[in-house]
């Protein structure tokens, strides 16, 4: 729907995702911001699924670090599976089946992939949230008061916002970026907003665990 510029590193002819964003992103806003303007929501998500599809995927993930609680740094390429990274902030409220259906997720297919959780926030800011997440789940969090997260949050939260996932091979390679979508009413019982978050995450997988070389036929049932 826009013309695409690719961008290199200098080392390979691998695209790198923070060079392509950089390339590509400033005219895909103004873009969208004419179509929001006009009410063309249906043109404002189709540019944002021609920006991902057309000059994000398949370029090499910046290997950002991220700060754990209570441990170290985790570097993505640390991580020799296919990851799930989905930003988050603690004041962004969350549907009642989110964390539980993120938690049955990483369950089921921990020895597959690995999910990472961020927050854009300070520790003491985000501590008693992460408490409800599985232990199966990396939870972290990043600040502008770390000089370290500067660039995972000029690349990621100040560009795509949040919530938001992230769909990464285990070679660093993007597959797709979801951007937030509409959550059921907090009103609704536990089943239905578990199995609504559920399907939702895990149709997102599909292509994820495919792309890495695994079966997602049992995935791509439920």
């Amino acid at each position: 729907m826009f013309s695409i510029t690719a961008s290199a590193s200098s080392t390979d002819t691998v695209a790198v995702f923070s060079e392509s964003v950089k390339a590509n992103f400033k005219k895909y806003v103004s873009l969208s911001n004419k179509a929001y303007n006009t009410k063309n929501y249906e043109k404002a998500e189709g540019l944002f699924d021609s920006l991902v599809q057309n000059s994000l995927a398949g370029t090499h993930f910046d290997d950002f670090s991220f700060k754990r609680l209570g441990k170290s740094r985790i570097q993505l390429s640390k991580i020799d599976k296919p990851i799930l990274l989905i930003t988050y902030s603690s004041w962004c409220i969350m549907g009642k089946g989110e964390i539980p259906a993120l938690n049955q997720i990483a369950k089921e297919y921990k020895d597959k992939m690995q999910i990472v959780v961020v927050f854009w926030n300070k520790k003491n800011e985000m501590k008693k949230i992460a408490r409800s997440f599985d232990n199966d789940i990396v939870v972290c969090y990043a600040n502008d008061s770390e000089q370290k997260d500067i660039k995972a949050i000029t690349f990621l939260k100040k560009t795509f916002g949040f919530p938001t996932s992230y769909l990464i091979d285990k070679n660093l390679e993007l597959v797709d970026i979801q951007k937030n979508f509409v959550k059921p009413e907090n009103k609704v019982n536990m089943k239905i907003s578990l199995d609504f978050y559920y399907h939702k995450f895990n149709s997102g997988l599909t292509s994820l665990i495919i792309n890495d070389g695994f079966d997602g036929t049992r995935m791509a049932g439920n």
